[in-house]
């Protein structure tokens, strides 16, 4: 329907307001939960090749949150070099995590409010979509605050201090001065059009951030050695955390581990949400663990060794990427230095908001749209998010380190039993095969409605891999609270909740079989592993049909994609 026919219709009746609300492709009759999109991805939608997966991952910790975490460890009393081993590792355990969670959704091109349906049950999905957004909507707030920072220094470079220096009226209590406070909400308001973006087509923008923000960080840290008589410098930074050394490395280098992978853990597992754009399959497989790799251990290099260089040009170490770009202002006022802080903070700007679409708008618009899919589409989700950020007060959540790397260890420890739920049911239980049509009907005969809509053993599993690990919260927060043992657990919550919530998945599954077709007719269908997967999770007589009701027009795209069996590499 035309714009111009919406508008219109607005203003007819009640009826017709409500008409208009209700998102494409939703069903008026009926109890199927699906809108367009939903639905399978059409052949016109896939066009995400390997080179986009790969900006998307590499790109993933070009932001300011990734530049600061290199910060946070070293202030646990790392050296520069333990938080690369840190990041390799970290990054090695992210990469089989990402391509397993994100072939069956390159297979049958479904996104994770649909996909999490087939291991958690028609109802049960809308908690861990819950447990995801809210994560999300999180990050989206703190990374917006991130640019609010970013944006004052750029409002610095290009019109002087008289912005800097805008008086302050706000109480110390409020943790954020009136400066600040303005330069977020004009952050927000730059940044909130990229929210009507579709994902389909938000894959260019990667490619853009991958280019211009590399450069922007590797002219910093040239422009750093430069200063410092070209040399990176010895790697010593002022903190008063002492150094570490022998035994006493262990854990922190542990803890470390963790907070690299805690960082992409809400990518992990939303997935399914940019695997279900691919254009083949083999596009989501090694690109995107050659983008993690080479993302988590560069930025973590750029940040260390920039910070290394510059504090022996400054005298202070300054790991805030907008504090390092205000202190070169302060000590180079010329128009050479301001015109290299437009240009690498502009990169910064520019990366943080594509974060903020790609890592967390994505994310909380596809999996809403799971919950209230009469109402929702990506796009209003998208915006809803962004409406909710400031509400979140982003600038108390980040306050100090040891609260954000609590903050990345919590939230981990929710999502990785999700995430190994759906991965054991998957490979090990359906052994690649989702029948498609039974994932939008909540109907006793079908599989995925298990127990009222509710799959008990994905929340038992859920419940397990939080309560192995979460007791070691208190611990990080508070140090001597809980004993020695809770505290090393929760450095390992990653991992820890992750097998755990795997582990009871699958051994719930083997004691208490769940069904895996909706007909004993069909179950030489899936005599081989990802069987369905030739028929995109259809059987031979099932079309489109069997999920919306609506024949679709002869010869049109997605009846071919639906009614006959697609080539796969």
């Amino acid at each position: 329907m035309a714009l111009f026919e919406k508008s219109r219709l607005v203003f007819a009746s009640r009826k017709d307001i409500k008409n208009v609300l209700v998102a494409d492709g939703a069903p008026t009759e009926g109890k199927s939960r699906h809108n367009k999109d939903l639905l399978p991805t059409p052949p016109q939608d896939r066009t995400w090749k390997w080179t986009h997966y790969f900006a998307y991952y590499l790109t993933s910790t070009f932001s300011p949150s990734g530049y600061n975490l290199g910060a946070s460890l070293i202030s646990m009393g790392l050296l520069w070099w333990h938080c690369m081993i840190a990041a390799v590792i970290g990054s090695g355990i992210l990469t089989v995590g990402v391509i397993l969670n994100s072939r069956g959704a390159a297979k049958y091109y479904i996104g994770f409010p649909v996909y999490v349906r087939a291991a958690a049950g028609i109802r049960g999905a809308s908690l861990y979509i819950l447990v995801r957004a809210l994560v999300a909507t999180i990050y989206f707030s703190t990374q917006t605050y991130y640019g609010g920072r970013l944006l004052s220094v750029l409002m610095r470079a290009i019109f002087g201090n008289g912005y800097y220096n805008i008086p302050n009226h706000l109480p110390t209590s409020a943790g954020i001065t009136s400066r600040d406070l303005l330069s977020f909400f004009i952050f927000w308001i730059i940044q909130f059009p990229v929210m009507f973006i579709h994902p389909k087509v938000l894959r260019h923008l990667f490619v853009v951030k991958a280019i211009y923000t590399t450069i922007a960080l590797f002219g910093v840290l040239g422009w750093a050695i430069s200063a410092n008589g070209g040399t990176i410098g010895d790697f010593s930074f002022d903190t008063d955390k002492p150094r570490l050394s022998g035994t006493a490395l262990i854990w922190p280098t542990i803890s470390a581990i963790n907070s690299v992978m805690g960082a992409l853990a809400p990518l992990l597992v939303n997935q399914p949400d940019i695997a279900r754009y691919s254009k083949s399959f083999t596009a989501t497989t090694w690109s995107q663990g050659l983008g993690i790799l080479s993302s988590k251990t560069l930025v973590m290099f750029l940040s260390t060794a920039t910070t290394s260089a510059a504090t022996g040009v400054l005298g202070k170490s300054y790991w805030n990427v907008w504090d390092l770009y205000d202190a070169i202002l302060t000590r180079y006022w010329s128009h050479g230095a301001r015109a290299g802080i437009v240009f690498s903070s502009f990169g910064m700007i520019l990366a943080t908001i594509i974060t903020n679409a790609g890592s967390n708008s994505l994310p909380v618009g596809a999996d809403i749209t799971g919950i209230f899919p009469k109402w929702l589409t990506i796009v209003r989700g998208q915006c809803l998010c962004a409406i909710l950020a400031p509400l979140l007060v982003p600038w108390k959540i980040i306050a100090n380190a040891t609260s954000f790397l609590t903050f990345l260890g919590s939230y981990t420890v929710f999502l990785m039993p999700i995430c190994a739920s759906m991965i054991v049911d998957y490979w090990i239980i359906r052994k690649g095969n989702f029948h498609i049509p039974s994932l939008y009907v909540l109907h006793p005969e079908k599989p995925y409605t298990y127990y009222k809509g509710w799959n008990i053993r994905m929340l038992l599993a859920w419940v397990s891999g939080i309560a192995f690990t979460v007791h070691g919260i208190a611990g990080s927060l508070n140090p001597g609270s809980v004993n020695v043992a809770s505290t090393n657990m929760y450095k390992l919550g990653f991992v820890l909740s992750f097998l755990m919530g795997g582990f009871v998945y699958y051994l719930l599954s083997l004691l208490w079989p769940p069904k895996i077709l909706p007909s004993i007719d069909h179950h030489s269908s899936v005599s081989t592993f990802e069987a369905l997967a030739a028929n995109e999770g259809f059987f031979e007589d099932e079309t489109l049909t069997n999920i919306t009701g609506e024949l679709p027009a002869a010869g049109s795209e997605t009846e071919h994609a639906t009614s006959s069996a697609m080539s796969h590499d």
